[in-house]
């Protein structure tokens, strides 16, 4: 898939997790779509530019988030980087890797978020944040996991479907 049809797909991503998901929290956690979406691109087989997505993502998500820039773009290139790391390592169980790369993804993002926030002078108990934002966001990753992972490997058959050899 083109880097240049990720930017419209990526930018709706965007404006749908900026109006419509961060308004459903569960406690103070909310998903990250663009996150969940980003996983189950690059595990794809047929997916060589997983990188360029997940650049264009990160940028996306910085322009509309309140943390300093650059803090999604690399969280979003530590997923990706896991993510084609295990594609290449193991060929099965897609569904199980993309629950293991979304809570990979979900603590890489939440560290570098709260370690931005702590070196800006603002404390904010550790565990109370695991227990009020981090978990509650895995869960809701977790929930949007399945169906996005479903979506993005049926559309993607139909775009690049597999050639078998007779």
């Amino acid at each position: 898939m083109s880097v240049i049809l990720s930017i419209p797909t990526l930018g709706l991503i965007a404006a749908l997790q900026s109006a419509v998901v961060s308004r459903l929290p569960l406690n103070h956690g909310t998903a990250d779509l663009m996150l969940v979406l980003l996983v189950a691109i690059a595990l794809q087989k047929r997916v060589n530019t997983a990188w360029g997505w997940s650049i264009v993502g990160g940028l996306l998500t910085d322009f509309i988030s309140g943390l300093p820039f650059g803090i999604f773009t690399l969280s979003y290139l530590g997923t990706t980087a896991l993510a084609l790391a295990l594609r290449k390592r193991i060929w099965r169980f897609s569904f199980l890797m993309q629950l293991l790369v979304v809570l990979s993804g979900t603590i890489i993002s939440h560290s570098l978020s709260y370690l931005v926030i702590f070196l800006q002078g603002t404390s904010l108990d550790l565990r109370t944040v695991l227990q009020t934002v981090t978990m509650p966001s895995l869960v809701l990753n977790f929930m949007l996991s399945l169906p996005i992972f479903i979506l993005t490997r049926d559309i993607l058959e139909q775009f690049a479907p597999l050639e078998y050899n007779a």
